[in-house]
């Protein structure tokens, strides 16, 4: 701290008094040597004699509180300026001031909430600084991934114009997406590449509609297109483990459902598959992202694209990676779809379906989701009492047109 006062004697007393609480002290008598200390020296607390801060030659209140921001400036007043120091501690120019002759107790006190207030404004400065930046960073990926919007949109209308889409069709447009991601990231490309894998043979069941494979197939190849918006780093770290993620990495992940949904609405039309790219990650219990929807609010395809993601994500070796699945049901995920799940053919017959491809071995120009074949694992029993009518019920529940989502499905066909 910094002690001004042009008595010597009063000078020495201060030094000595607030030396022996603790606080390291500079002094200067007169207002020019205090403003050279300000200079060079940072201070938590000034304390000047209230004459020599209303000085108007040297105004050295309010260079005080220009050169040194955070620093508390605490008036050492008389009683003919008592007044004058009220209102300037009011009007917010003092922190606060000492009456002469001080009390010991009460100066320590005064200077010692001074050092706090000036350490609060400091880290108050400090923390704004850092939101400044954090949402100049968000603004700076906003626009980028605006901009892939944009870039993704104009390649899908020159592909529309010219009938590409119309006449290649769903294989196509995988491949469009297969593409993009490659061109980021060939690790989050072959991930993207085994769950399509996974997902084409889940939508060959019977229980769905031509339709509902459709957008489930084209909803797998989306899902995780918004993260090609993000830094070269997070995808590193989010590939090398969702478990050693930050809490800002682990947010910044969190919001590529929602970009994935933005971009999806480019590929197709059909609102629905957009729907289930954003609901990819919700989970049964109502724990997941971006909306934590819970249970049946969920979409069921998403429900259903969930199960494969689950598949993805989990790097135990087969067959416990499909117990992992099963031991998730009713948990993170419907226990409906992932009975259906089970009912693939050849599942536990198949464990090069439960390891993601290395980008080294994906040959290049190989049709998207290509079959992967395996040698026969150990048995793996399955619970056949979960394969019921009602279930199948449930995969095509009856539409009410009365309900707004009734009319819209009947407008999508």
């Amino acid at each position: 701290m910094l002690v001004v006062n042009s008595d010597a004697v009063t000078l020495e007393a201060l030094q000595l008094t607030l030396e022996c609480e603790g606080f390291v002290v500079h002094q200067a008598q007169t207002s020019a040597p205090a403003l050279a200390l300000l200079e060079h020296e940072d201070f938590a607390v000034v304390l000047a004699d209230h004459e020599l801060l209303d000085q108007p030659e040297h105004d050295l209140l309010n260079r005080t509180a220009i050169r040194q921001p955070y620093a508390s400036i605490v008036a050492l007043s008389s009683v003919f300026t008592v007044n004058q120091a009220m209102e300037q501690v009011r009007e917010g120019r003092l922190f606060g001031f000492v009456t002469k002759p001080w009390l010991r107790e009460e100066l320590i006190a005064t200077v010692a909430a001074g050092v706090v207030t000036a350490a609060t404004r400091k880290e108050n400065a400090s923390l704004q600084q850092e939101l400044r930046d954090l949402n100049q960073n968000a603004v700076q990926l906003q626009l980028r991934i605006e901009a892939l919007g944009a870039e993704l949109g104009s390649k899908l209308h020159s592909l529309k114009a010219a009938g590409q889409l119309q006449q290649r069709g769903l294989e196509d447009a995988l491949h469009f997406c297969h593409h993009i991601l490659s061109s980021r990231s060939p690790r989050l490309a072959a991930r993207s590449q085994h769950l399509v894998t996974i997902v084409r043979k889940f939508a060959q069941l019977d229980s769905f509609t031509p339709d509902a494979a459709r957008r489930l197939l084209l909803a797998a190849s989306l899902c995780d297109l918004g993260m090609i918006g993000f830094d070269q780093g997070l995808l590193e770290r989010i590939q090398s483990g969702f478990a050693n993620l930050s809490e800002s990495d682990a947010e910044m992940y969190e919001t590529h459902p929602i970009l994935s949904h933005n971009l999806a609405c480019h590929f197709d039309p059909d609102a629905a598959v957009a729907e289930i790219v954003r609901n990819h990650h919700e989970r049964f219990d109502g724990s997941g992202f971006p909306d934590g929807l819970k249970g049946e609010t969920i979409p069921w395809l998403a429900r259903c694209l969930a199960v494969a993601v689950h598949v993805v994500d989990n790097t135990a070796p087969h067959p416990a990676a499909l117990e992992a699945v099963i031991a998730q049901s009713g948990r993170a995920l419907d226990p409906a779809a992932v009975t259906l799940f089970c009912r693939i053919p050849s599942l536990v017959d198949d464990p090069a379906l439960f390891r993601t491809p290395l980008p080294s071995e994906i040959p290049a120009g190989l049709t998207l989701a290509a079959p992967l074949y395996g040698d026969r694992a150990g048995a793996f029993h399955l619970d056949s009492k979960l394969t019921t009518e009602d279930l199948v019920k449930k995969l095509a529940p009856p539409i009410d047109r009365s309900t707004q989502l009734g009319q819209r499905l009947q407008v999508l066909g």
